[in-house]
């Protein structure tokens, strides 16, 4: 009796998965690999962002980072980002809030002017603080922001990977589609970005993941590589943390001045 149920487990599997579109197999790749990311409650975080010129010039600046995870299922998490060096950006803070249904709210408070700026919609694929990452990137991990496409496998330094295409719901956005890989243990491992005109605009490549708290895998470093530019970015998390209590009226707009005292 027990193989017979074996079997019928196994048929049903198998035709579920043949029923499966490839748009429905791409969204649920995409789904099981975000939620696999969550339950970190809050986070905090060091960072180096590393910008790179096409000579190989580079310039570092050294930022703190603080995650909030919303537990609504309905919207989504909330991001403060801080400049502590070089000197020409210091002080500098960015708060988004990204949201599903709507346009994300991001703000930006600039020391030298003294006031918080809204990011309009408009300008969301304008470059963030001169880096090869734009200002609607900050949400791009969140598969609810696209439309999925399944189309196929690759072998990426090793390992076999999903190849998923997306779609931005996002009517602002400054690209097209992207085709990313991602693996077997549902990381990201590296995206590629076509702009308006459907060329390749840039590639993110996701490295150094580390399993924190025994379950929750995210990438060390990142980096960027402009295709049209030649540009690049790289940013490498340090002295990350989760669970640490953040306080949540740290991430209303209210804060951002306080913040940058």
């Amino acid at each position: 009796m027990k193989n017979i149920i074996l079997v019928l487990i196994i048929l049903i599997g198998t035709k579920l998965s043949i029923a499966e579109s490839l748009e429905e197999k791409g969204y649920n790749i995409a789904k099981l690999s975000y939620e696999s990311g969550r339950g970190f409650t809050d986070m905090i975080s060091d960072q180096l962002m590393i910008l790179i010129d096409p000579k190989g010039n580079k310039v570092t600046r050294e930022i703190s980072a603080k995650s909030l995870e919303n537990l609504d299922p309905n919207d989504g998490d909330k991001t403060i980002t801080y400049f502590e060096t070089p000197k020409d950006v210091e002080g500098t803070v960015m708060l988004s809030h990204t949201h599903i249904n709507e346009d994300d709210d991001q703000w930006l408070y600039l020391p030298a002017l003294t006031r918080v700026k809204r990011i309009s919609s408009s300008n969301k694929s304008g470059s963030f603080m001169g880096s090869e990452v734009a200002f609607e990137d900050f949400s791009a991990g969140d598969y609810r922001k696209y439309k999925w496409k399944y189309i196929g496998e690759e072998v990426y330094e090793g390992d076999l990977c999903y190849v998923l295409e997306s779609y931005p719901i996002y009517e602002n956005s400054g690209y097209t589609r992207r085709v990313g890989l991602t693996d077997e243990l549902l990381r990201a491992r590296k995206i590629d970005f076509y702009d308006r005109k459907g060329e390749l605009l840039k590639t993110v490549f996701f490295e150094n993941y580390n399993l924190y708290e025994d379950k929750i895998w995210m990438a060390d470093s990142m980096k960027v590589e402009n295709h049209q530019n030649k540009n690049a970015t790289i940013f490498q998390w340090q002295n990350r943390k989760l669970n640490v209590g953040l306080d949540k009226k740290d991430f209303e707009k209210s804060s951002l001045m306080r913040l940058a005292d």
